[in-house]
């Protein structure tokens, strides 16, 4: 395992818990907060993956989980609800940033956090456990 997968790994699990932390706790509900961090629990999640499989010594320098999974596809057959995730994440990542660009309501974050934790279900069942 490459010695930054397991960083990458925790600061995914990291931005996850704080998505789902203000998910259920934070009144009123920090809506695109919520799906930012989901967006990059995701995205961390899949660099993770792309460390592990020794495709690369760095992590590519894009945003886009889609775009990261389908840098896998040569090691792996990955199911297209996984790119149907991404694609539902992926405009969290940068247009949440900014006031007024996305209006989210109660199923946003909802969505956001169960693909971020597909997502991050599936980076960790390929990832090869040291031994």
């Amino acid at each position: 395992m490459a010695d930054n997968t397991g960083k990458w790994m925790k600061i995914a699990e990291n931005d996850y818990a704080v998505a789902k932390h203000l998910y259920e706790v934070y009144r009123p509900m920090p809506t695109e907060i919520i799906c930012f961090h989901c967006q990059q629990a995701a995205e961390k999640a899949v660099k993770a993956v792309i460390l592990s499989s020794d495709i690369t010594d760095e992590v590519p320098k894009k945003h886009d989980i889609s775009f990261l999974l389908q840098c896998l596809e040569q090691r792996f057959t990955i199911d297209d609800r996984y790119f149907a995730y991404a694609d539902y994440l992926n405009p969290f990542g940068v247009m949440v940033r900014y006031p007024n660009e996305m209006i989210l309501g109660e199923q946003g974050p909802k969505k956001a956090l169960q693909y971020a934790k597909a997502l991050l279900d599936w980076a960790k069942s390929v990832i090869p456990c040291e031994p």
